[in-house]
């Protein structure tokens, strides 16, 4: 194999495929990036035992065809410290060669035949969907997925398309996001599955020029993503989560009688100020509304206290004061692109809802008592 690529493409393109590297790979092939250069193209092939992933590079002069497989790591590292417009790899025996702007490298690989054949995921897709859209649904759900749970579901996003609504929804039992956007084509029936959050936010990566359409298609428990058309489309395969996910439509409360429309901004502001003074052990902020006011106010023992005030208009209800751990406000809002939040309470007990419009439901549990 002998190309010459452009080196700020080849980065971008090694830094999405090492995403689906196995951190512990038993096999060492599946800590390695497998690279393919025929009919003009260079692709980059990467797994673990869930997922894999094909990236595909653009900006590339192919001299000769021909496969190499190297350590995923070496090959990450040494691209990112080469200067210079452009790269050139060579193969011999198993060995790429790796010349830039006055830099040389040689990483000992390893046959590429070692590398897991891909399973064709070649089936009919159920459902299209905008780069776009998907993207803002992925960035709007798995920050809420569970890191650390026993319940294995819960470490996923689950994905449900009816006709072409498509909707996600993420918890980890102390929050639940639920969000939705629409398909551009769908076939009959409908689709659900529990999608690992590693292979989310790989595709939420893949899925960079807004204007592509991804393809999604289902095939013996997997759930297989085209971004793009033609050779140039980027391809993602993952296993999904076997389980029930838990019945969140229960968790959302149907009633309340305390409701006000906020500045997202002005909010975020506020409870991230508020929330300095928090500690691990005190992390709640209290947040008081009444009709003209929100008083947010946070505080330890050992560190201090802090108060911050924001207007209000059009709060609706009695006064009510309700704690809320401050990160997970913030970190909600931040991913909000829109400038208001309505949020909705019953009681200081029950949970809070934010919402913006049907697109966007949080729910988040009070910390304590206020």
């Amino acid at each position: 194999m002998k190309i010459l690529c452009d080196r700020a493409v080849l980065a971008t393109a090694v830094q999405l495929a090492q995403q689906a590297v196995a951190t512990r790979a038993a096999v060492p092939a599946l800590s390695c990036i497998k690279l393919t250069a025929k009919d003009g193209r260079l692709t980059l092939q990467a797994a673990d035992k869930d997922i894999a992933v094909e990236v595909p590079v653009a900006a590339v002069e192919v001299k000769e065809a021909g496969e190499a497989l190297v350590p995923a790591k070496k090959l990450a590292e040494v691209v990112g410290e080469c200067e210079g417009a452009t790269v050139s790899f060579e193969v011999v025996k198993h060995t790429l060669t790796i010349k830039a702007e006055r830099m040389k490298f040689s990483i000992l690989g390893f046959d590429p035949k070692e590398f897991p054949s891909p399973k064709d995921p070649a089936t009919k897709t159920e459902f299209t969907v905008p780069a776009e859209t998907l993207r803002r649904l992925i960035v709007r759900s798995v920050f809420a997925a569970a890191t650390e749970n026993t319940r294995f579901a819960m470490g996923g996003v689950y994905m449900e398309r009816k006709a072409k609504r498509l909707r996600l929804v993420a918890t980890d039992g102390r929050r639940l996001v639920v969000t939705r956007g629409d398909c551009s084509s769908a076939t009959d029936g409908d689709t659900v599955a529990i999608v690992p959050t590693k292979a989310m936010n790989l595709l939420n990566r893949l899925a960079s020029q807004p204007d592509d359409a991804v393809q999604v298609a289902k095939l013996d428990g997997r759930l297989a993503f085209t971004v793009g058309e033609g050779p140039e489309a980027a391809k993602l395969v993952t296993n999904l989560i076997e389980g029930t996910f838990p019945p969140f439509e229960d968790v959302i409360p149907k009633e309340h009688d305390r409701k006000v429309t906020c500045d997202v901004q002005q909010l975020l502001a506020s409870v991230r100020r508020a929330g300095i003074l928090t500690t691990e052990q005190s992390k709640g902020v209290k947040m008081g509304f009444n009709a003209t006011e929100l008083k947010i106010s946070g505080s330890s023992p050992d560190v201090g206290e802090a108060e911050i005030s924001m207007p209000l208009t059009g709060f609706q209800g009695q006064p009510i004061e309700i704690i809320f751990n401050p990160g997970y406000v913030t970190e909600a809002l931040r991913l909000v692109d829109s400038p208001e939040i309505t949020l909705e309470m019953k009681a200081p007990n029950k949970p809070g809802v934010f919402r913006v419009g049907q697109e966007f439901t949080y729910v988040v549990m009070p910390t304590g008592q206020a």
